[in-house]
């Protein structure tokens, strides 16, 4: 069995396999750039929080379907599936005569792109050997850096110069050839005897399902709302999250039990303290130093280049023990780039410091991000990598949901009183997040590792060059 990533099948699916999650990557940026003009032309500015509101609750949803889904039936339905939704759900959207028909779209949109997301993981678990993971994750991990320097602009001309829809169109275009290139490889997977969930585990899983997207919601739009309706939605999210969590994720996930919990916990808080911190930092340049848009978005930028970085420097190692210590050191160099980001919430630092600060954290969470990939896909078992990838993707948008609603709660009420103290607060929270991250990731390392190595070994199949 050949060990090299550029056979021609194995290169057909991973160009397949990047340019899914670039087109994923490019919805999710792009969108948020066109959606204004979208919702004031179809005069549905008044529900404007819904429309990302309600896919991000049917993301949830898919992800957790997805991951037991894969698992019995193997990748190759769930990717046709969910690539099928993706494509039906942008044409709707870009089609929308009205804000409901928008939401509905991108709700569809999402379902399948929460699919794609989990089955792919399996996907490259069973078409590519353990050796080989780490670049691959890699590569996806770097496809997000395109969509995030060339998408908003890009989402902006298209919107201005020509229509908003064709935000949409081109990623429903482009989906059609990426499956094309993944088809070979899945009709050579091998069928794999795999278990399926007693029913009534699977109802359970979709019943905390819904009540885990409906507290995402709450929390969403509680951000919105005045005082009063924010506390008690804020209150009605985070019951419905604590209750459902729990049945979503392995046991020990929420205290970060040694092993596979472990990684599941620290994925969640490393996206969740990037993202946390990556949202204020444009703000925070226009409105504590005075920078244009232009010039502010440039720290987007430089995070994004950085993450690429790190992600190749951790494609480049291959060994268990690498992935720990890269996860851990991407964590601590995070840390340190959102404390002194949070320096420059004083107008009186030089704004220069924050491009370094990114500079720094946008690295660490490129050196950490796919590591932790590898770490879950090597601990799982073939009869479990579906469920384990869904855990995976699904805590951390819950924990990111509940990390930017907290914060934008706690920001909006900091605001009219001081700008500085409402962003150290915003920034604050992400740091906290980081460091609690760098204290679960001492945990990675399972009691017992080798006899569940070599059952993926076993259950790892390369795809040949034949």
């Amino acid at each position: 069995m050949s060990n090299s990533l550029w056979t021609p099948l194995r290169r057909m699916t991973l160009i397949g396999v990047v340019l899914l999650e670039v087109l994923v990557a490019f919805e999710q940026i792009a969108v948020a750039t066109a959606m204004p003009t979208a919702a004031r032309e179809l005069h549905g500015l008044a529900i404007y929080p819904v429309v990302f509101a309600v896919p991000l609750a049917t993301a949830v949803l898919a992800m957790v379907v997805a991951g037991p889904w894969a698992d019995s039936a193997g990748p190759r339905v769930v990717v046709l599936t969910g690539v099928s939704l993706f494509v039906a759900g942008l044409l709707i959207a870009g089609s929308a005569q009205s804000m409901v028909m928008l939401i509905v779209g991108r709700s569809v949109q999402s379902v399948g792109g929460g699919l794609d997301s989990v089955a792919l993981y399996v996907l490259i678990a069973m078409a590519f050997p353990d050796t080989l993971r780490p670049k691959i994750f890699m590569s996806i991990s770097a496809a997000w850096v395109a969509p995030s320097l060339f998408g908003p602009p890009l989402a902006g001309y298209l919107a201005t110069q020509l229509t908003w829809r064709w935000v949409f169109w081109i990623g429903a275009t482009l989906a059609v050839p990426a499956l094309a290139l993944l088809l070979p490889a899945m009709r050579r997977l091998p069928a794999v005897v795999r278990t399926q969930d007693p029913a009534a585990r699977v109802r359970r899983r979709l019943v905390a399902a819904v009540a885990a997207a409906l507290g995402s919601v709450a929390l969403s739009v509680a951000a919105d709302r005045s005082l009063l309706p924010a506390l008690v939605l804020a209150v009605v999210g985070m019951v419905l999250l604590v209750a459902s969590v729990p049945r979503l994720v392995p046991a020990g996930t929420i205290r970060g039990q040694r092993g596979m919990p472990a990684v599941i916990a620290t994925r969640a808080l490393l996206g969740a303290a990037f993202l946390g911190t990556d949202i204020y930092l444009p703000l925070m340049l226009t409105r504590q130093h005075g920078m244009d848009a232009t010039e502010a978005g440039l720290v987007l930028t430089v995070g994004a280049l950085s993450w690429s970085f790190g992600a190749w420097v951790a494609g480049r190692r291959s060994s268990y023990e690498d992935q720990r210590r890269l996860a851990r050191t991407g964590l601590v160099l995070l840390t340190i780039g959102i404390g002194i980001a949070l320096s420059a919430a004083w107008p009186a630092t030089p704004s220069w410091i924050l491009y370094g600060a990114w500079l720094i954290g946008g690295g660490g969470i490129g050196l950490a991000y796919s590591p932790l990939t590898v770490l879950l896909m090597g601990l799982s078992t073939p009869e479990e990598q579906g469920r384990n990838a869904s855990s995976l993707q699904t805590a951390e948008m819950l924990t990111t949901s509940v990390l930017l609603a907290v914060s934008a709660i706690v920001f909006g009420g900091f605001t009219p009183h001081s700008q500085t103290l409402a962003f150290v607060s915003g920034l604050a929270l992400s740091g906290l997040a980081a460091m609690l991250g760098i204290v679960v990731s001492h945990r990675l390392r399972p009691d017992r590792t080798a006899g569940r190595r070599a059952a993926v070994g076993a259950g790892s199949v390369a795809c040949s060059g034949d």
